[in-house]
């Protein structure tokens, strides 16, 4: 019941840094390193543009509309940004994230990118790896060592040092593509693959999962049968954990269902606004250079949290249902029904992925409601 406040208390410190630490803006809406003028240490910049054409001789961590570093960063560089352009020189890693991303300049280390589009231009060269979640990928620089994206359309045009992995509906491979070893990629047809393109290594082609699928490779009765034991085992889990959190934790699963049943709806808003916040936590320490070893863990994090806090909303439902029938609330009787009850309606198609994004949002809003003492949240006396 604690992980949400962990999580509240590990992103606001982040926001908070690069707001406590920010350059004067030189101009209403935009902010400029001149030619010439050397930041030392690390820059925090946040406005609508930001251009850096100087020299920064630490990390740069920048939010903006738009984002233009022509300059040298001897550091690290992490945006994120409407548009981000980068033809300068970054001594280390780039992690970004924004709608439209293009990189002409020169990169010392890995490159991290997630973008509607993405244009890796002929000019840029990326000293290690690069790795792309993109609309449209374009990349028409050097890669020098591993290369690995997903995209809905991929064009390489470029050198990939070594491996190039793809998951992509179109894969392009031109006449100047150069891969230095394998080729490795999923896509729902085969890649178009130019004649004069160099490949040094092999060439592995998987083919989409819903290509399978609509080919009946994955009717079979192993898969039906595959998929009935990941039914049942899933069921099994989710018994097993809610049984241990009624008997080792009945104060916060009785808090938490107390709230859920006074305040639904402001548990379900709550539920959407953590949706939104735990991914983007992870995000965040993923793209910054020392919370990246913790982003893994975050990860874990909500996924135990998402998969375990629908057992709260369970239990709310069968407390309302089956006292009629004898059932007391908050038993084990009443939460097995109910959850058989809660897997029956899950299967119906359409139907049943609604019902579970559903329960996941109320169960996840009732936490935060019932710790809103905690939290400092309003929340009214008991």
């Amino acid at each position: 019941m604690y992980l949400i406040r962990l999580i509240l208390c590990m992103l606001f410190p982040l926001l908070g840094r690069a707001a406590e630490e920010p350059l004067p803006e030189r101009e209403r809406d935009l902010l400029f390193v001149e030619p010439g003028e050397r930041i030392e240490g690390d820059l925090f910049a946040f406005n609508k543009v930001v251009e850096i054409s100087g020299t920064v001789t630490g990390d740069v961590y920048v939010m903006g509309g738009q984002v233009f570093i022509d300059g040298d960063v001897l550091g690290s560089v992490l945006i994120a940004a409407g548009s981000g352009d980068i033809s300068g020189k970054v001594g280390e890693s780039v992690r970004a994230i924004g709608g439209q991303l293009r990189l002409s300049g020169s990169v010392g280390s890995s490159v991290t990118l997630l973008a509607a589009n993405a244009d890796i231009m002929p000019t840029a060269e990326i000293g290690r790896d690069l790795v792309a979640l993109a609309g449209n990928m374009d990349l028409s620089g050097r890669v020098g060592f591993n290369a690995t994206v997903i995209s809905s359309n991929v064009r390489i045009s470029g050198e990939v040092k070594n491996d190039l992995k793809t998951y992509a509906e179109q894969l392009r491979l031109t006449s100047k593509a150069v891969i230095g070893n394998d080729l490795n990629y999923r896509s729902a047809s085969p890649a178009w693959i130019d004649p004069g393109a160099r490949i040094g290594g092999k060439i592995h082609y998987h083919s989409t999962l819903l290509r399978d699928i609509l080919k009946g490779t994955w009717l079979q009765g192993v898969f039906i049968g595959s998929k009935l034991a990941v039914l049942f085992m899933n069921f099994l889990f989710t018994f097993v954990i809610g049984v241990i959190l009624l008997k080792i934790f009945p104060g916060s699963i009785h808090e938490a269902i107390h709230a859920l049943k006074r305040h639904p709806w402001k548990s379900f808003v709550y539920g959407i606004v953590l949706l939104i916040l735990f991914p983007l936590t992870a995000l965040l320490l993923l793209m910054t250079i020392l919370g990246a070893p913790f982003a893994l863990t975050v990860l874990a994090l909500n996924v135990v949290t998402f998969y375990t806090v629908k057992i709260i909303s369970i239990f709310w439902v069968s407390n309302a249902l089956f006292p009629w029938i004898g059932l007391k609330p908050n038993k084990v009787p009443t939460f097995t029904l109910g959850l058989l009850l809660y897997f029956l309606l899950t299967a119906i198609p359409y139907f049943g992925p609604a019902l579970a994004l559903t329960t996941l949002l109320f169960g996840l809003g009732s936490v935060v409601v019932s710790q809103g003492k905690h939290l400092h949240l309003p929340a009214k006396s008991r």
